[in-house]
């Protein structure tokens, strides 16, 4: 009887001192925590026990710990991203906007029969304003997560023509050849003016960085889905395919070209929202991009 009251007392003298140890690790636990969220710094949680229990718990608060610390360093870079990509902004729509106004203020001071080389310095400067323009606008609806879509029955067939036929003059002035192949009466069920700025993203995209020749097809992949692809030739092969849907990566890094490395990340985006999904492939003097939508139900 004596022996089996000494294991008791051992037992709970064992316990006792387990769950002393544990108030002792829960409380540096917590004066840890507090110290971190009340500092700038990059300690984490101790413990002065080796309990399998206590270990897993400061772990597990360590790496949330370093998990939210990195969602905060890139929280920062992007926010960082967007400041710097607005004050380029700013000044490439300042700079055409400023040329055009001059070349209206010397008409009207000096209105002379041929205007005409005057005009075309004007109109050229207003298309790189609106340019920019568009990539402010299209950044504010992939800013906008809680916009609520605009569905409805889209003949993407006739869209898709008729954004080409717009779009003819610039691509023939940039010596584009353009080969359509596109099915009649495709239809989806979708937000309209997500789709016509796709669609305006990848033909801007051309007129960027196509040479000679590009290609459009939109084809039925089978019974519930349909396929848009835009192809084109490029002067140099394509590098970093990856890369080029994440957001602000431009291979323009002198910034020769009107890029704010936004263009196939809004495709992209868009593309998401609208519940499609964007595949892009490069190969020598080749770039591709596909886009493939769930088709409307008849």
């Amino acid at each position: 009887m004596l022996a089996i009251i000494i294991v008791l007392s051992l037992i709970c003298l064992l316990v006792t001192s387990l769950f002393l140890l544990v108030i002792i690790d829960l409380r540096r636990i917590n004066h840890d925590l507090d110290y971190i969220n009340h500092h700038e710094t990059n300690a984490g949680v101790t413990s002065n026990t080796n309990l399998p229990l206590i270990r897993g718990l400061t772990a597990g608060i360590n790496w949330n710990l370093n998990k939210m610390r990195k969602l905060q360093i890139e929280q920062i870079e992007q926010e960082q991203k967007i400041h710097q990509m607005l004050m380029d902004l700013t000044h490439d729509i300042k700079t055409p906007l400023t040329v055009a106004t001059g070349y209206v203020q010397l008409l009207d001071r000096e209105p002379t029969a041929d205007a005409k080389p005057s005009l075309t310095r004007i109109a050229n400067n207003l298309r790189s304003v609106n340019y920019y323009l568009h990539y402010l606008m299209d950044f504010n609806l992939i800013q906008e997560k809680t916009r609520t879509l605009n569905r409805k029955p889209i003949d993407v067939s006739t869209l898709l023509k008729t954004e080409l036929f717009d779009y003819y003059d610039q691509l023939t002035a940039n010596g584009l050849q353009v080969k359509p192949e596109v099915t009649d009466g495709l239809t989806l069920v979708t937000d309209e003016t997500l789709l016509r700025r796709i669609i305006q993203n990848l033909i801007g995209n051309w007129l960027k960085y196509a040479k000679s020749q590009a290609s459009l097809s939109l084809t039925r992949q089978d019974a519930n889905h349909i396929v848009m692809t835009f192809a084109n030739n490029t002067a140099e092969p394509v590098r970093h395919v990856e890369r080029l849907a994440d957001r602000f990566y431009t291979t323009d890094t002198a910034r020769t070209t009107r890029s704010v490395g936004l263009g196939l990340s809004i495709v992209q985006s868009l593309t998401t929202t609208l519940s499609g999904k964007m595949a892009i492939d490069a190969h020598d003097h080749t770039f591709t991009v596909k886009l493939t939508f769930r088709e409307s139900t008849k």
